[in-house]
């Protein structure tokens, strides 16, 4: 694999309330954007992004096939969920905290996602493909027929239905696809994606596929260019 991997301010925030953890050995990638007061977003996606490796690191030797695969990231998924809601409960200034997570595995030729929010994974082969939805209530409304794609009002697109620490316990979504040689697969905060249409993303990407730290510093960059209102975090890997 070739790997590379960022989180950057942005241009509008303070802070930064993005984390990203990678081990390339393990071939595990993590990346959460957290959300709540007094810079508890960013207590929240530390925690998230660090309960669901340690979990991950300690299982995956276990894990033989696609159900247990599964069931794992599931299981590391509810132990970050309850961890933030542990970690909200005992400072004030921590109440309500919550955070986006999503994880990736790579086991032989196969991807594993899951993920809960609206925190995002691509896969790039003969095209742009998102491979997870998001949760959010546009999205919620559009599965139920109740709306079309792009026409509610921003205020309320972006309302998640799922977070890691949230009030309700979430239901992640896991997703199994088959690798080919030099697919590119790509997670990313919604800093990036709330700029950048998906056709300009893989645009940038196939540029500089031969250098992954290019490709995304110039996803960053492009993000940014165009007004960079939130962290934007972005992991690119190569499957060779």
């Amino acid at each position: 694999m070739k790997v590379a991997y960022k989180t950057d301010l942005g241009k509008k925030r303070t802070h930064n309330e993005d984390s990203i953890l990678v081990d390339e050995s393990l071939r595990v990638f993590l990346l959460a954007d957290g959300m709540g007061g007094h810079q508890a977003g960013e207590v929240a996606s530390d925690l998230a992004v660090k309960e669901c490796y340690a979990c991950l690191k300690e299982h995956i030797d276990k894990a033989r096939n696609i159900g247990d695969v599964s069931n794992l990231l599931v299981e590391s998924l509810l132990k970050s969920h309850h961890t933030v809601r542990a970690g909200a409960a005992t400072d004030i200034n921590l109440a309500g905290m919550g955070t986006t997570l999503i994880q990736m595995l790579i086991i032989g030729n196969n991807v594993y996602v899951c993920h809960v929010g609206d925190s995002r994974a691509y896969l790039i082969r003969n095209g742009i493909k998102q491979i997870t939805q998001d949760h959010t209530s546009e999205m919620y409304f559009v599965k139920e027929g109740i709306a079309v794609e792009g026409v509610l009002p921003v205020q309320k697109m972006r309302v998640l239905t799922q977070a890691v620490g949230g009030q309700a316990t979430p239901v992640p979504e896991v997703k199994q696809i088959k690798l080919h040689p030099k697919d590119i697969l790509l997670l990313c905060s919604d800093g990036l994606t709330d700029m950048l249409p998906d056709e300009e993303i893989e645009s940038i990407v196939q540029k500089y596929r031969d250098n992954l730290t290019l490709a995304v510093d110039n996803l960053i960059n492009a993000a940014n260019d165009k007004g960079g209102i939130d962290n934007i975090s972005v992991i690119l890997v190569e499957y060779e």
